[in-house]
């Protein structure tokens, strides 16, 4: 298989149209101190003009990425928005940690009256996970990781799953006092940190993030690893990995629940059963009218099918376009 030629940027997402209200005054020292983070709001070394809130992220000379001995993908699925914009200079007040600077569906939000916390927080573990496994142990030196999601909430904000939930690992990482980003600014100018913004469900999470590891790299993973919701673990394993020829011991799942009560769980495994696992059995490609109809309303379409495969071969354009045609480039194991 001939290399393709790595990705020279990522694609963009428009910035948030809504946003909290901003505090109105920010403490020098803070704003100052995240200045000189250089937090870059689009993946590309083009000079970024000034914002009109005079908060602005100088270019960074950072030397071309290498992609030598990279051969595993890790996954973070991205599940919600966190809102809060580096182009803000109010930015370094936000915190991850509060629900109400993320776009929370009602399931996912606290319920004070029954001690249920916000998924938000759940969210940072997944994301914490993704990036200490970057960090340490065997895949420390040989992985790339991907934030995946789409533009899934235009209603709301114009930023993708995966860009926000950057956003919200360098708002973590400035409230902890690394007052230049720390390793996710560094992971993410390195491009060990990538975002994937075009999945609208599970089963693009992995395909697109196959294919964003391929157009970067010139080569598809050795191993994968999904970090997700554990009850969502058998939908990847199970159903996903299986209809992409995907070789099942090629991949694991890094499952990290929300904290609940034994009644949440079990109204959480019965819901995921009914309307999470079922409707990818009765159509595996996520092509019929259900999953189809979820996608259109997440904002899948057709320039989108276009972008992910772009420069790809003939059989993975078909399966993004919901046609299998084998066999496909990743189910020969590769030479070690």
């Amino acid at each position: 298989m001939a290399p393709l030629t790595p990705s020279a940027s990522l694609p963009k997402s428009r910035r948030p149209r809504s946003l909290a209200a901003a505090p109105s005054r920010v403490p020098t020292s803070a704003s100052t101190a995240f200045r000189q983070a250089a937090v870059p709001e689009r993946h590309d070394e083009r000079h970024t003009e000034p914002e009109e809130s005079g908060f602005y992220l100088p270019e960074n000379r950072i030397p071309p990425p290498s992609f030598e001995g990279l051969k595993n993908l890790i996954i973070v699925c991205c599940h919600a928005v966190f809102h809060p914009s580096p182009s803000l200079a109010s930015f370094p007040l936000y915190s991850p940690y509060e629900e109400q600077n993320w776009h929370l569906a009602s399931f996912q939000q606290s319920n004070p009256g029954t001690g249920k916390p916000g998924e938000h927080e759940t969210f940072l573990l997944h994301i914490s996970t993704g990036l200490d496994t970057l960090a340490a142990g065997s895949w420390a030196d040989n992985s790339l990781l991907v934030f995946s999601g789409g533009v899934t909430k235009g209603d709301l904000c114009s930023v993708s799953e995966a860009r926000s939930y950057y956003h919200a690992a360098l708002a973590q990482t400035f409230s902890q006092g690394h007052r230049n980003g720390g390793r996710v600014k560094t992971l993410f100018e390195k491009k060990r940190l990538l975002l994937e913004e075009y999945a609208t469900d599970s089963f693009q999470n992995l395909l697109f993030s196959i294919l964003l590891f391929r157009r970067t790299t010139g080569v598809y993973p050795e191993q994968i690893r999904v970090i997700t919701h554990a009850f969502k673990s058998r939908r990847f394993l199970e159903l996903h990995a299986p209809v992409i020829r995907w070789p099942s011991d090629r991949i694991r799942a890094v499952g990290i629940d929300p904290a609940m009560s034994s009644e949440e769980h079990h109204d959480t495994v019965r819901g995921e059963k009914m309307y999470g696992y079922e409707p990818w059995v009765q159509d595996p490609l996520g092509t019929g009218v259900v999953l189809d109809r979820k996608r259109r309303l997440r904002g899948w379409n057709e320039d989108s099918a276009n972008r992910v495969c772009e420069g790809l071969e003939g059989n993975v354009k078909a399966l993004v376009a919901g046609e299998l045609v084998e066999p496909l480039p990743w189910e020969k194991r590769p030479q070690s």
